[in-house]
């Protein structure tokens, strides 16, 4: 008997040969040995079926075909994809080859991706799921010795197929009768509208937002040699909305006056180490820290999964399995030669238990993300691979450090009837901080040795100026953050473990999303927020409220969890959407035929002040010009127009590609690049000369 094992890519299939005991021989997409092939689907091979596959009338975007409703929906192989595909075809259908092991990733995904390979080669013959959370030769030894029969898989199998057609079902409906409606593409989704519904919500409390005034009064008080600072209170009011108030506290407070130490507050407070990285939490992490995009951060941990540094990392676990938790010594070995050394050289030989790190129960498909027992070669990663292994490595050290423990001190003052209070934080013990120096920095000011009753005397008091502050935009930290919770604001550990699978998107889905209205144009990156776009936010007005409503898109979420655990059938599920789709593109067919989608004319961000650059008549310039940005880019620079994709260039990279037809002043024409300089534009020549561009030759 020959068993045919599929994996995800050709990597994993290599990494999997190298671990068998049997030689393997390499053959055109495939590997053989004596009682196994190992061949890969190099990603999805078969996709679903377009409407114009099932009726070439359908090419035609109409009111009169809609909604379109396959049944049964229909697979066909990608283009790019055929030759291997083929490839696995043969293979099936060998006569020795008995029996198939599904090995790709081991997730939704992975099992949506076999099970459309052999649904669509009509394959009837048996098959194994390996189930592999990271790829060192011990676990894959392990999967190999627990290989689960098909049957334990298949409510995994049926929630990534009802997934797969949901989407497809809302994307083409909506999408075409939209697009039908509005005379121009709009794509709509089932988890990429209420998301980017979040954006444009926040944006608008952003557009709408009045600044309020308010006023606060700090003092300055001498206690022997020692300064300290306090803001004024009174019950549970710290602020006055009206400067006269304010005022009339201010002229009271003489300086010299003298002022009593009325009451002193300290506790000990600790802060314990942060939980294990799911997918959501490091790619959160790594956006604060490392500026890195969800989608590079997925990509990079994927990377390192795939170079047996890291566990699987499309997980939405914060948690180990007691398994999994009594090889973590094995795992900090393997950072005895890492940045963490002396940290991990110091931490005493013991098991971890603590529920709140190890709980089989809250570990489906996979645990949290941590290190391998593969020590990393520095030099071989690149910097930014590194950066996400150390902050998977820290988070997994943290565990055997104390809390972090903190003093925390309250100190009111009186002088001339009125209250101030002051606080400060002074650090016992760093505990897991220590792995992040930078975080350890003192947030709050030091405070002298006080006593209750203690004589002070105010040295001077000021009023400050302030005003409310507007939401502020999206960060992708913060998107996936209202993902995650499907809007809700929940920064607490056990509300978010709650609200696990009612969320939009999955861990593996979010960055795609995020992608994808970037994409589509209905959201632009500008540095680190997500600003939306004209056709965005139109969007968003014109589409029904059940598609942004991020709660029904939250409950979808959950029945396909529950279909994946056995709880709930698949077929109710598609009866939904199938109806929620009917009721869609009714409505929209009642909508009124509207004026053109508007577009912007931003072009990038202004290397001076952060602000969108867009597009004038004369020039490209800085919406900051009102609070003093003089960046411009001149659409004439020395006779020759300056296109908006080369100005978009200029500021995304720095530097344009090389343009010929520069008039000079003397006569004749040159090349250079344009090329940006502290903000401004200048001329750099192949020769690696370059020139200011000057007023005279803009225009």
């Amino acid at each position: 008997m020959t068993t045919l094992l599929i994996t995800e890519k050709p990597s994993v299939a290599i990494d999997i040969a190298k671990v068998l005991s049997e030689k393997f021989s390499r053959k055109d997409g495939y590997l053989e040995g004596q009682t196994m092939i190992l061949t890969w689907a190099v990603g999805h091979l078969v996709e679903m079926a377009e409407p114009h596959d099932y009726d070439p009338v359908l090419k035609r975007w109409s009111f009169e075909a809609l909604p379109i409703l396959p049944d049964p929906f229909q697979l066909k192989a990608k283009k790019s994809s055929k030759k291997q595909l083929k490839t696995i075809q043969n293979l099936i259908k060998r006569p020795d080859v008995e029996r198939l092991v599904n090995a790709c990733d081991a997730g939704r995904e992975g099992e949506l991706i076999f099970r459309n390979i052999i649904q669509f080669l009509n394959c009837r013959k048996p098959h194994d799921r390996l189930w592999l959370s990271e790829t060192t030769p011990a676990a894959v030894r392990h999967a190999f010795a627990k290989l689960r029969n098909s049957t334990e898989v298949e409510s995994l199998g049926r929630a990534a197929v009802a997934r797969s057609q949901a989407d497809w079902l809302i994307g083409i409906n909506a999408t075409r009768a939209y697009t039908v409606r509005n005379g121009d593409k709009l794509t709509v989704g089932r988890v990429q509208t209420p998301t980017l519904a979040f954006i444009i919500n926040r944006e608008r409390e952003i557009e709408n937002f009045v600044p309020v005034p308010y006023y606060k009064i700090e003092a300055e008080f001498l206690a022997g040699q020692d300064i300290y600072k306090g803001k004024w209170f009174h019950e549970k009011e710290d602020r006055f909305t009206k400067r006269s108030q304010a005022q009339a506290v201010l002229d009271k407070l003489l300086p010299g006056s003298p002022a009593t130490v009325t009451g002193i507050d300290q506790k000990e407070v600790k802060e314990l180490p942060p939980q294990l990285y799911n997918l959501n939490d490091l790619q959160k992490d790594a956006n604060k820290r490392l500026g890195l995009t969800a989608e590079q951060t997925l990509k990079i941990a994927q990377k390192l999964y795939e170079a047996h540094l890291l566990t699987y990392p499309r997980t939405d676990s914060r948690h180990l399995t007691q398994l999994m938790a009594d090889t973590l010594q094995s795992r900090l070995n393997a950072l005895r030669r890492t940045k963490l050394s002396s940290v991990v050289c110091s931490i005493p030989a013991r098991s971890i238990s603590d529920k709140r790190y190890v709980d089989d129960s809250k570990v489906t498909d996979h645990t949290a993300i941590i290190v391998t027992d593969t020590a990393p070669v520095a030099d071989k990663l690149r910097e930014n691979e590194y950066k996400i292994y150390l902050l998977v490595a820290r988070r997994m050290v943290g565990m055997f450090l104390p809390p972090a423990r903190y003093l925390k001190t309250t100190i009111i003052t009186t002088a001339r009837g009125e209250t101030f209070i002051s606080k400060g934080k002074t650090v016992i013990e760093a505990g897991w901080k220590s792995l992040y120096p930078a975080d350890t920095e003192e947030s709050e000011p030091f405070l002298p040795a006080l006593a209750e009753n203690q004589k002070v005397s105010l040295e001077k008091a000021d009023i400050l100026d302030k005003q409310t502050q507007a939401p502020k935009r999206y960060t992708e930290a913060d998107l996936l953050s209202a993902m995650e919770n499907a809007g809700r604001n929940i920064d607490d550990e056990s509300l978010r473990e709650v609200m696990k699978g009612k969320g939009l998107g999955t861990p593996a889905t979010r960055a795609a999303v995020i992608e994808k209205l970037i994409s589509t144009a209905y959201v632009m990156r500008m540095k680190k927020v997500l600003i939306p776009t004209k056709k965005g936010k139109y969007l968003i007005d014109k589409v029904a409220a059940e598609l942004k409503d991020p709660e029904m898109t939250g409950e979808w979420e959950q029945k396909l969890l529950d279909i994946e655990q056995g709880k709930y059938h698949s077929k109710p599920f598609m009866d939904d959407i199938k109806a929620f789709t009917r009721a869609i593109v009714e409505e929209i067919k009642k909508q009124e035929e509207v004026i053109p989608i508007p577009s912007d004319s931003i072009v990038g961000v202004c290397p001076l002040c952060g602000k969108a650059v867009i597009e004038g008549k004369k020039a490209y310039g800085c919406t900051g010009w009102q609070e003093g940005c003089k960046f411009v880019i001149w659409k004439a620079v020395a006779g020759k127009r300056i296109t908006a994709a080369t100005a978009k260039q200029l500021l995304k990279t720095g530097k344009s590609d090389l343009i010929q037809g520069f008039k000079a002043r003397k006569g004749g024409q040159f090349e250079a690049y344009l090329s940006l300089e502290n903000g401004m534009v200048i001329f750099e020549f192949p020769s690696k000369k370059s020139a200011k561009e000057g007023q005279g030759q803009s225009n």
